[in-house]
């Protein structure tokens, strides 16, 4: 059974318009008045029309191998203070597909100027597309002119507005440590974390780890450890604290957020042979075994997530937010020593 498909062209000599008229209005393309863009996509739906699944295909090949030309600039929007560390990973990431896809990455600091300033430059300079690093407190607001941009957030760090969110599959990174870990002969796996980054992602590393411990032998489970906030680190008995908390429960291993655990392991005189350590966000190098959360894929794919944004026309707080998880990749190093050698 075969049957005409209706084109664009079609479409074109019914609403007595141009092709070009047809092809911006299916788009919904800001650049004609809304009036037209409806009723010409309301012809479309009368008429029975589809697009191509080929032929968009082939459109996307070809721009894939072109060399990607200039189009636009895309606005990565710091509002904390320049001395709070940046997620250099998210930065490189994004800079390096914005650069395959011809957009240039600028970045914009709340130190040099108001939002409400920062919104008129992008207005100005027609900058729709907007990232928004993690925050470095928990729950964050920001008030923003949102309605006439295209944004995406890293992490659950911001509260207000819920926008589209990118970020690293954290309960999934928590299964596949945890797994790790007991594969290369460990039982008695600890979990430590500061409460604030607890909150900051979402819980999901702590909820992870209880649902994992589920899966096990009881003898196996231990109570998490999970201080105040970072400034206990600095506090004269932090170390005793969790020195009590690894004497009550014997770990063989330890999977933490935060970088102090290392240190009070050292502290102790806890070495790896008798008592493991991984981290949850480690790097592709150096000697703490654990997950990576492959930082630079998760730039890439923000950047993928906004420009499609963009190409839609979606602008403003999404009514349904979207989650786009990044898998995270186990290595080993040596402060997990493989138990079954």
């Amino acid at each position: 059974m075969s049957f005409e498909r209706v084109s664009q062209k079609d479409i074109a000599a019914k609403a007595g318009v141009h092709i070009t008229t047809v092809s911006l209005a299916l788009r919904d393309s800001p650049r004609l008045p809304l009036e037209t863009r409806l009723r010409i996509r309301q012809l479309a739906e009368d008429m029975g029309y589809s697009p191509d699944p080929m032929l968009s295909a082939l459109t996307a090949y070809r721009k894939s191998a072109k060399v990607s030309r200039y189009q636009g600039t895309l606005a990565w929007l710091h509002t904390i203070p320049r001395s709070e560390p940046d997620n250099l990973e998210y930065k490189e990431g994004a800079q390096s597909r914005c650069a395959e896809l011809g957009y240039v990455l600028e970045e914009f600091h709340v130190a040099d100027m108001s939002l409400p300033r920062i919104s008129r430059v992008l207005r100005a300079r027609n900058i729709t597309g907007i990232f928004l690093p993690p925050q470095p407190g928990r729950l964050a607001h920001i008030n923003f002119d949102w309605q006439n941009f295209s944004a995406i957030s890293f992490g659950y760090s911001l509260a207000r507005p819920r926008l589209h969110v990118v970020t690293n599959a954290q309960y999934r990174s928590v299964h596949i440590a945890i797994r790790a870990i007991r594969a290369r002969g460990y039982r008695r796996i600890g979990f430590a974390t500061v409460q604030a980054t607890d909150v900051r992602t979402d819980r999901n590393f702590s909820s992870g780890y209880l649902a994992e411990q589920r899966r096990y032998n009881e003898k196996y489970s231990i109570p998490m450890f999970i201080y105040d906030d970072a400034a206990d680190t600095r506090r004269k008995n932090f170390v005793k604290e969790f020195g009590a908390w690894y004497e009550a429960h014997k770990p063989d291993a330890i999977l933490s957020l935060d970088g102090e655990i290392s240190g009070a392991l050292r502290e102790l005189g806890i070495h790896p042979e008798t008592c493991g350590h991984a981290s949850l966000m480690t790097s592709p190098k150096g000697d703490l075994a654990g997950v990576y959360q492959n930082g630079p894929m998760i730039g890439r794919t923000a950047v993928d997530f906004l420009v499609g944004m963009i190409h839609r026309n979606e602008r403003g707080i999404p009514a349904v937010p979207l989650y786009i998880l990044v898998d995270s990749t186990w290595r080993d190093a040596p402060s997990l020593p493989d138990k079954r050698r």
